[in-house]
């Protein structure tokens, strides 16, 4: 009878782990580097030629193999991490199931150089195809050296798999870029054919490897910021709203300073930024997290990248939390100068995101330093504006003395927007049948009984004097050393939105009677679901009661509406319901930001001077000044000193 089971010679049994564990040059390289990390190394040269393929050379400085242990090193499972099942639960290191050296010198033609500090000699093993070939004593400094030729060169079927020398060499310049932020201590020297990518000082400081790998123009924009709560120890160094990139490449979290990803953290980073940055722009941020070992499992991934966390609420809450107040400690007014906003969207991605398909020179991309005198002079002073064109509206100033106001159909703002921020209403009409009265006093008590907040001030916006306004769409502000252009209509909208927003998370809807019901007939899955989540339409502003074989009756709409526009909105909250978004929050927000542009101020109003001295007083009481709640910024600066050097005057 044929076997059926059969026990696999060590060899193949090697190069099936290699497969697992090394599947490309820039695998090799971690996990060499991790075990330099672990072997408490302060300083690590990698360098590669052919983008890994044919050469690496990974030399540290750490504690080295002893003699008697380096042939034992090339054995599977063989580690010094690990002694007892209990370790794998307090387990810092980086690589812990000694399969990498077993796995690559298998697939590779292999030399080891090592000697640890307390014996006066080092040693010398070579390995070809996970055969030692030779093992000797060598002259060497403390530290172990591992030098990897022609890899996979006895399983030839790999090289179709690996991608193109740009590729494989980027990726493995994008790891190590990673690894010299999570460990700043020690010293990172990344060498390519020969040249020079980067080189870091190990000085500990995070900031000096972020100019090291990225630019000066990157360590420009850096906000850095610590928190702590519950045991959980976060550090962030993120960019300011204006330098953003297409894609999440540069959104970079470690854990107990393991390089790992994470989609619950880059979420979170995405909620920290939320309105402050454009749509399809994703954030710059390095993270640093500390956690308890126990409280998160590292080993469900063959590259040790992904990890499982006990409590990843209270984690992506604590991140967003710490993130936002971060962003909004300082002033994100940007400077007119800033080669951001110097260029349209097309421009910016081709000034500060080159094509990748472009040659590669430096294997970590570098932000260009733009020379702000060789810009067209025509735009060198230009805020972007978006190429859809915003419907006018007509407008007329507000009447503060009004103590009570009719809303018709199409009505704008209840009283107490109207009170509180002085804006602009559509001109006044008389009331007809179906008009919605509201008490001002009525409006005012109840907010301020349900949501009582302490408004705060932006100083940096509150002192500016506008003195102007400019193509009846920006207004021009100044204070001591700065001139200042606002976008009316973002800054408008800003308000209205937070606003809004305040009202619906604290729950505090402002409803409106309707003199005549609106009814509104559904299906029976429609009308299921509504009786099931009438809370959510409660809490929105509407009341409704049934009426009849699948109908409801509304009979109050949230105060922000008219009649036509509340029964749209109602439909459209019934599809969400029906496509599972039962929290109410969720539901709402594209619709708060929706109704925020078509209550706002509008490009090409003229507004007086009592209006713009309102305008800004009341954008520097927002919890976020600087952007809409699309993400387009809604002031920026430029300096005294700046104005006169572009008339040539210093």
């Amino acid at each position: 009878m044929e076997k059926r089971i059969n026990r696999l010679d060590e060899l193949i049994a090697n190069k099936i782990a290699a497969g697992e564990v090394v599947d490309r040059p820039g695998s090799v390289v971690k996990e060499l580097i991790e075990n330099s990390i672990d072997a408490k190394a302060s300083k690590i040269i990698v360098e590669i030629k052919n983008a890994g393929k044919t050469h690496i050379r990974i030399t540290d400085n750490g504690t080295g193999i002893h003699p008697e242990d380096v042939e034992v090193a090339f054995e599977r499972h063989a580690t010094s991490k690990i002694k007892e099942v209990e370790d794998l639960n307090t387990i810092l290191s980086l690589g812990f199931r000694g399969e990498a050296l077993a796995s690559i010198a298998s697939v590779s033609q292999l030399e080891l150089i090592t000697k640890t500090e307390d014996i006066n000699v080092g040693r010398q093993v070579i390995v070809h195809g996970g055969k030692i070939i030779e093992n000797k004593e060598i002259g060497a400094p403390k530290g172990t050296t591992i030098i990897i030729k022609n890899l996979f060169y006895n399983v030839p079927a790999r090289h179709e798999f690996m991608k193109s020398n740009a590729a494989e060499t980027s990726y493995i310049g994008d790891f190590l870029s990673k690894l010299a932020l999570a460990y700043p201590q020690i010293s990172f020297r990344f060498v390519n054919n020969g040249e020079v990518v980067f080189s870091t000082s190990g000085d500990g400081k995070v900031l000096n490897n972020i100019v090291s790998i990225y630019g000066k123009e990157m360590a420009k924009n850096i906000i850095h910021i610590k928190g702590e709560e519950n045991g959980l120890s976060i550090e962030a160094y993120m960019c300011k709203p204006s330098m953003t990139r297409g894609n999440r490449q540069l959104q970079t979290s470690f854990v107990n300073g393991r390089y790992i990803k994470s989609k619950m953290i880059n979420n979170a980073i995405s909620e920290a930024y939320k309105t402050l940055i454009t749509i399809n722009r994703y954030p710059i941020c390095f993270v640093y997290l500390k956690i308890t070992p126990n409280l998160v499992d590292v080993n469900i991934h063959p590259t040790k990248t992904e990890i499982r966390f006990k409590d990843p609420i209270s984690i992506s809450n604590l991140i967003t939390k710490v993130l936002k107040d971060g962003l909004f400690r300082d002033s994100l007014i940007p400077d007119m100068n800033d080669k951001y906003y110097n260029y349209s969207v097309m421009e910016r991605k081709k000034v500060i995101e080159p094509p990748q398909k472009q040659k590669i020179e430096k294997i970590i991309p570098k932000e260009p330093i733009v020379n702000v005198n060789t810009l067209p002079t025509t735009n060198t002073t230009n805020v972007y504006i978006p190429e859809k064109e915003i419907v006018k509206l007509p407008i007329e100033p507000l009447k503060t003395e009004k103590k009570e106001v009719v809303l018709e159909n199409k009505a704008s703002y209840d009283l107490e927007v109207k009170k509180n921020i002085h804006y602009i209403e559509p001109k006044k009409i008389e009331p007809k049948k179906d008009t919605i009265e509201v008490k001002e006093k009525d409006v005012q008590e109840t907010f301020l009984k349900k949501n009582k907040e302490k408004s705060k001030i932006d100083e940096s916006i509150s002192n500016i004097k506008i003195i102007g306004q400019l193509f009846n769409s920006y207004l021009i502000g100044q204070d001591s050393n700065k001139m200042y252009l606002i976008d009316q209509h973002a800054a408008h909208e800003r308000i209205l939105y937070e606003w809004f927003s305040k009202r619906y998370k604290a729950q505090t809807p402002l409803s409106q009677k309707i003199l005549i019901p609106i009814l509104i007939e559904l299906s029976f899955g429609e009308y299921e679901q509504i009786k099931e989540y009438k809370h959510v339409f409660c809490n929105l502003g509407f009341e409704l009661e049934e009426f009849g074989t699948n109908t409801f009756r509304i009979t109050s709409v949230p105060v922000v509406f008219g009649k036509p526009e509340a029964k749209e909105f109602f439909i459209e909250i019934v599809g969400q319901l029906q496509k599972g978004v039962n929290n109410n929050y969720d539901v709402k927000m594209d619709k708060i930001i929706s109704m925020s542009c078509k209550n706002a101020i509008k490009a090409n109003d003229k507004l007086e001077k009592l209006e713009t001295d309102q305008l800004l007083k009341q954008l520097a009481m927002a919890d976020n000044p600087y952007t809409c709640p699309h993400g387009r910024p809604i002031i920026i600066s430029m300096t005294q000193h700046e104005i006169e050097r572009k008339f040539k005057r210093t």
